[in-house]
């Protein structure tokens, strides 16, 4: 069996184990990207929310709550500018790592649309550390029997032309 780094074909073409893209799908991706920032915005206000009620609640009894709100702000303010900062590490992570179950359904996608167009398309071969490796197996399987039937049908022809 050749190594992972070959192509389907074993033409020695070494396939590349980094993607080149950050984006392999910016339609899915970007709307992950947008629902973990809306999700931090919540946590954020929430919990500055909790730290509020909690300082206001608990605070000293000689000064207003008004006030005690007022001194918070500076506080929540630096939190929220550090969340800020990490965020785009965050989100850099976030889109590395599904690309790991986008990349694999990005390539059956095109490699279903070749198939649909042309009838024939190249085996598919997912990276290691890619999630659903045994689809690409599933779909390697079909492409065996499209061209084992096409093998047939072909030679079938031949016996009845002649």
């Amino acid at each position: 069996m050749a190594p992972s780094f070959f192509n389907s074909r074993n033409t020695g073409k070494i396939m590349a184990n980094k993607r080149k893209k950050t984006y392999v799908d910016s339609h899915v991706q970007g709307r992950l990207i947008r629902r973990i920032m809306v999700h931090w915005c919540i946590f954020f206000f929430v919990t500055c929310g909790l730290f509020a009620i909690m300082n206001a609640l608990g605070g000293d009894p000689g000064v207003s709550i008004w006030e005690r709100l007022w001194g918070d702000t500076s506080t929540m303010v630096m939190a929220g500018l550090v969340i800020l900062c990490l965020f785009p590490a965050f989100a850099l992570d976030t889109v590395r790592f599904s690309n790991r179950f986008v990349g694999p359904i990005s390539r059956l996608r095109s490699s279903l649309r070749e198939l649909g167009e042309t009838g024939t398309t190249e085996k598919i071969k997912f990276r290691g550390d890619d999630f659903w490796t045994e689809m690409a197996d599933a779909f390697n399987q079909v492409i065996d029997q499209v061209e084992s039937r096409s093998t047939t049908e072909a030679k079938d022809e031949q016996a009845t032309s002649v």
